[in-house]
């Protein structure tokens, strides 16, 4: 005799955007071609996100600089490890 069972899936929720999930606003929104080459974008929105990065983390602002990493966590972890950690230090 040949059982059969029954699965009943949970309605989950996509969580990252996509096509499905993403609202009108942001669906125009990314109409808009921002290129790091272009002025208004570098200097409007880059160069400030950087700043203010930079004064979270300290309050000697004009002797840090910030660095924006473009990829996923794991990548920004490394890069951050790999620039960062030599062979003298100790854990």
């Amino acid at each position: 005799m040949l059982v059969k069972k029954c699965i009943i899936m949970k309605p989950y929720l996509l969580l990252t955007p996509g096509p499905l999930t993403t609202s009108e606003t942001v669906k125009e929104t990314m109409m808009t071609d921002w290129c790091t080459w272009d002025e208004d974008y570098n200097l409007g929105i880059v160069q400030e996100l950087r700043k203010d990065l930079v004064s979270i983390a300290t309050k000697n602002i004009e002797d840090y600089t910030s660095v924006l990493l473009q990829g996923s966590g794991t990548y920004c972890v490394e890069a951050v490890l790999g620039a960062t950690i030599t062979r003298k230090t100790n854990f």
